[in-house]
């Protein structure tokens, strides 16, 4: 069934080039039509099901199927909502275009292949581009969609294993690099965050005398702010990953009543005392006290890329994932120095590897020949 299915499309493909990119491009809209409710929803906690239909995310109010035609409907509408007339990110609009044009690509360049790895590397790109999408705007990585990917880049090391290893033949040596690759890159990038954090994860500071400290909303309403001593700190900054914590050392509670001095443990949501009393963030518009200091611990690399590094590695190798590494950490200074990031302000790092990883994907053969000709 595969081989006739596989004849029947080098035959399309013969006779008419331009006709298998062309649908590719079509079904890459819808699916990145579909690509944004999953964008939206997944970090909120939302089904990608329920409801079925989408709907305004200003408003609310579904949106009908004539007004939700993937890439044509937000350049009509000029990027305004039909039912409040609200700007739609165009962010809506540039997945749509990468979606359609990365799958359009895909079926141009891998043309001599058959339908099947063509498919696999369109679903792997799309689970990327979500990936890439969510750690861009929320700075968070769901590891549902990277493992989703790891699981396809091995279906596709099973079925074509030279596009992981070029020199296997067989699928269970295909299997067997992208399992390493996959497990490698994840271990890797564990150790050199662990490495990280403990060389640049920690910053303290103390005085002489109790200084006092507050925590309230900042000035833009949308952040929170901790104040210590005159020195301003965003909880944005604070807290880019859930595991970072900021310690007040010998401090004091002005809500608490008591004045005995002792360490105070500030979360991402909530404000943990000695006693184990849990004060949540969002239940108290402000918080005080007196403190001699404070510690704060941070992760170096971001928890999540570990996770895009198991995606990468199963499609990818284990060159896959260093080239990622690599590539993605120039493409990260260079974005940082355009954007003008940096400076303890958060940035994502996935982004710049998911970019890596594509340009791996196509042209990681290409690369490979470059690096063993450059290295003779």
């Amino acid at each position: 069934m595969m081989e006739l299915i596989y004849q029947q499309t080098q035959a399309i493909t013969a006779e008419t080039p331009w006709l298998l990119p062309l649908a590719f491009v079509l079904f890459g809209a819808c699916i990145g039509s579909f690509l944004n409710v999953v964008v939206y929803r997944l970090p909120r906690g939302l089904s990608v099901n329920e409801p079925s239909r989408s709907f305004c995310p200003s408003c609310g109010k579904p949106i009908p199927w004539y007004l939700n035609l993937p890439i044509v409907s937000w350049l009509l509408l000029r990027g305004k909502s039909a039912c409040c007339h609200r700007r739609i990110a165009v962010r809506y609009w540039l997945v749509e275009v990468a979606c359609a044009a990365l799958f359009g690509v895909i079926a141009w360049y891998f043309c001599l292949d058959d339908i099947f790895t063509q498919m696999l590397l369109c679903v792997w790109v799309a689970l990327m581009l979500a990936c890439f999408c969510i750690d861009w705007e929320q700075m968070v990585v769901l590891p549902s969609l990277t493992v989703a990917a790891a699981v396809t880049g091995w279906l596709l090391a099973g079925l074509s294993p030279w596009m992981v290893e070029p020199a296997a033949l067989e699928p269970s040596e295909g299997l067997l690099w992208s399992m390493v690759g996959a497990v490698g890159g994840f271990v890797l990038f564990k150790v050199v965050g662990l490495i990280g954090r403990l060389l640049f994860g920690r910053r303290e500071k103390s005085w002489e005398q109790t200084v006092s400290w507050q925590l309230q909303q900042a000035d833009d309403g949308e952040d929170i702010e901790l104040t210590i001593d005159g020195e301003k700190l965003l909880w944005s900054q604070l807290f880019m990953e859930q595991n970072n914590r900021l310690v007040l050392t010998t401090a004091t509670l002005d809500s608490s009543g008591t004045t005995a001095a002792a360490d105070l443990v500030l979360a991402p949501d909530a404000l943990l005392q000695p006693d184990g009393t849990r004060i949540e963030l969002e239940s108290v518009p402000r918080l005080s006290g007196q403190a001699r200091g404070y510690v704060w611990r941070r992760e170096a690399m971001g928890s999540g890329d570990a996770w895009i590094a198991l995606a990468i590695g199963a499609i990818g190798g284990w060159q896959g994932v260093l080239f990622s590494l690599v590539a993605g950490s120039f493409i990260g200074l260079i974005w940082a120095a355009v954007a003008r990031i940096g400076f303890g302000k958060p940035m994502p790092f996935g982004p710049a590897l998911i970019i890596a990883a594509v340009v791996w994907l196509f042209f990681g053969l290409e690369i490979q020949d470059l690096l063993e000709t450059l290295s003779l």
